[in-house]
């Protein structure tokens, strides 16, 4: 069965089911005061489809690990790396359908889906010093736009990840800290973020279509100029167009990707390290191990020895 099973964090009860393309996924749901419920995702699914209501509300998400991809037009589109953040105000006119996808199979992630006017009152009647002010908060991350995405900073990235780590275990009322300091980051770290240049759907297409065809040359090199020359395009056009679509490089993102690639092999796999080395396009398990240390600050052996430990570690919290 090919569908994402919600949970409430709290009581471990099963309340929904979400149909997703493939694979599957869970999603534990922490309501942590009014208007504020923070969700801890866990998914193995290439993507699915959502719809949404009107509402004064945002919703919060933040990338742990894989890749997260949205399209909410040809002209809308956000894409988060590990330490990326997305801030959107869904309202019922932007962003009312949108398709999420996951080009590693894979993801977890934190979301806080906030609705404003109730998390504003419960703040001011328990919390008055510590109450958010949204309409700033709202200023400070969008600036008049309906979405951002883009890196969350140290700051912000400590507290969501203390949220990915705490919320099985955490109460409620640290958890409501926790919320509350993210809350004062968000609404006074400075954001700064380039103009949203428009990238048409034909385009889009384009850029998806080079993707996919650096992802499957793994073993050659695949030059720029040959690229846009197939393609009746100019090199600084199409290396801006992929920028604007998937934030680097293209080379940056292809070698990003691959180590990705191997982390949930490594991960998930017996498969051994020369073979996976090989698998992401490198000549040697030496270099390899360089690349996936520089990027992860641990060797592949170390890491597939910690995925391992941590899946233990889970399987027992869920049985107990």
């Amino acid at each position: 069965m090919t569908e994402i099973q919600v949970f409430d964090g709290f009581t471990g009860k099963r309340i929904a089911s979400n149909p997703c393309f493939d694979g599957g996924g869970r999603m534990d749901c922490y309501s942590l005061f009014d208007g504020v419920t923070a969700m801890l995702i866990r998914l193995e699914t290439h993507g699915f489809e959502e719809r949404r209501s009107p509402r004064d509300g945002l919703e919060i998400n933040f990338c742990v690990s894989g890749r997260f991809e949205s399209s909410f037009s040809p002209r809308d589109q956000a894409a988060l790396t590990p330490g990326d953040m997305s801030v959107n105000r869904f309202d019922g006119v932007h962003g009312a359908l949108s398709e999420s996808r996951f080009p590693l199979g894979y993801y977890e992630g934190v979301c806080l889906d906030v609705n404003c006017a109730s998390a504003a009152r419960w703040m001011a009647e328990n919390v008055p010093p510590l109450a958010t002010d949204f309409a700033r908060l709202d200023e400070n991350l969008l600036g008049g736009r309906w979405y951002f995405a883009g890196s969350a900073g140290p700051r912000c990235e400590h507290v969501f990840r203390e949220f990915f780590e705490n919320l099985p275990y955490a109460g409620r009322e640290f958890l409501r800290l926790k919320t509350l300091e993210l809350f004062m980051l968000l609404e006074n770290v400075p954001r700064v973020e380039a103009a949203q240049e428009y990238c048409s759907a034909e385009q889009l297409r384009l850029i998806r279509h080079l993707r996919d065809h650096l992802l499957d040359n793994r073993s050659s090199y695949v030059s720029l100029a040959h690229l846009a020359k197939e393609h009746h395009i100019s090199v600084t056009q199409l290396q801006k167009l992929f920028r604007q679509v998937y934030g680097m490089p293209m080379y940056h993102y292809v070698r990003e990707y691959r180590l990705e690639q191997a982390a949930v092999e490594l991960s998930s796999s017996d498969r051994r390290v020369v073979e996976i080395a090989l698998n992401a396009g490198y000549d040697s398990a030496s270099k390899f191990s360089e690349a996936f240390k520089k990027r992860y600050h641990v060797t592949p052996s170390a890491f597939r020895t910690a995925a391992i430990a941590a899946k233990k570690r889970n399987n027992i919290t869920k049985t107990e």
